[in-house]
This record gives structure tokens, C-alpha cells and sequence, in this order.
């Protein structure tokens, strides 16, 4: 079934995004000197694979990234995802939607068996990895647009 890009990404629940919602406190830890992007700021991390940055105690960005392989991440990676509305899920075959399809902002391969697919995504900057199997391997959402103009810089060159 189809839904509709609005029904299907609860955008307002991204704002009240926090990783207490996924692990317990003895899974995750805060660094109140953390940098993205090269801007400074707050995060909750699971290792280093699941980030949730804040600036001013407002989500800005959430990283899902290296966790396909390890059972635990994968789980909590797609509780995340599936929280936010999102159908997809890490380390499953990515299937082209009419929202994400070709029409990506961007594409890299700064991993050599991953490409980066960068999309325009309600004013949003969402980063979506796909391995050359097909499978999605990681998630980037971004909300802080002095963090989107760093992550889009490279591509400005």
C-alpha cells in the first residue's frame, strides 16, 4: 500500500525525538561536547552507529549508520524509523518510492560498497545509504540548516 509522503513520515515527531525513547540509559551515553558538521552541540549516541544531535536542547540531526551486522542496532535503527513513519528498513532490500526515486539533490560514494542519495525532504535534509546489494545500510535526517549547508558544501566545489 502507497501512502501519501505526508501520511507516511510523521514529521512533528522528529521534533520531540529523543533516544530515551528507544534504549535504556545504561545502552546509550551523552556528550555534551560533540561536534557535527563541524558545528558544536550535544548528542546521545549508541556507540558510535545511532546519534541523536542537539542544538539547544532541539533535535537536529539523527544518524543511523554501521549497524547492519549487529542485531541490537538493526532493531532499534528500524524502532527508530518506523516511530518517525518511515516503511523502509535498515538492512532491507530499498525499494524506489514515487518520493524516493531519482529524484535525489545529490549522490556520492564516499564508501566504496554504499552510495549516498541525498534528497530535498520537507525542508529536511535526508541522507539514505544503499550498499551495491540493494539494501539500505543507513539514514541521516537533518533538520539544522547550518548543518545541511555543511553536509551539501562538498558538493558546491
Amino acid at each position: 500500500m502507497n501512502r501519501d509522503i505526508g501520511n507516511m513520515y510523521e514529521k512533528q515527531r522528529f521534533t520531540t525525538l529523543d533516544i530515551e525513547q528507544f534504549l535504556n540509559a545504561n545502552e546509550y551515553r551523552v556528550i555534551n561536547d560533540f561536534s557535527y558538521a563541524e558545528i558544536e552541540g550535544m548528542a546521545k549516541v549508541c556507540g558510535y552507529q545511532i546519534v541523536f544531535f542537539y542544538l539547544s536542547e532541539n533535535i537536529a540531526v539523527l544518524s543511523i549508520d554501521d549497524v547492519v551486522g549487529n542485531p541490537f542496532l538493526v532493531d532499534k535503527a528500524n524502532q527508530i524509523l518506523s516511530y518517525l513513519g518511515f516503511e523502509f528498513k535498515i538492512g532491507h532490500p530499498f525499494e524506489l518510492t514515487k518520493q524516493f526515486n531519482h529524484n535525489y539533490i545529490f549522490k556520492d560514494s564516499i564508501y566504496e560498497d554504499e552510495m549516498g542519495y541525498y534528497y530535498d525532504f520537507q525542508g529536511m535534509l535526508l541522507v539514505l545509504g544503499i550498499n551495491w546489494q540493494g539494501d539500505l545500510v543507513s539514514f541521516e535526517l537533518v533538520k539544522d540548516k547550518s548543518i545541511i549547508n555543511n553536509r551539501l558544501e562538498i558538493f558546491s566545489t
